[in-house]
């Protein structure tokens, strides 16, 4: 999606942003240490500030893109997703404490 151009997968940045924000504040909650989530906020929150929170989530790339100036695009990927597992139910995963 990102190097073939098209980079719409009908998600958009502040929906990362939620989820990966409600993932860094369950592990901030149980005292589990990260290195990777908090930058991952901070990079989303900072691409919203440039784009608007509907833009779409695989423009994390257009933010480095802009910054350098290099077009990160290449012949021969698809222009669309394609999901053909069969659907399956999903669990709950609980912490235990």
């Amino acid at each position: 999606m990102i190097l073939n151009g098209s980079r719409d997968i009908s998600f958009t940045m502040d929906l990362v942003l939620k989820d990966i924000g409600l993932f860094d504040k369950i592990a901030r909650d149980n005292n589990v240490p990260l290195t990777l989530s908090p930058v991952m906020v901070q990079v989303f929150r900072e691409t919203i500030e440039a784009y608007g929170p509907r833009e779409l989530s695989p423009n994390i790339i257009r933010r480095y893109e802009d910054l350098t100036g290099l077009d990160i695009r290449a012949p021969g990927f698809p222009a669309e997703m394609v999901d053909d597992e069969p659907e399956e139910p999903g669990y709950e995963i609980v912490v235990r404490r």
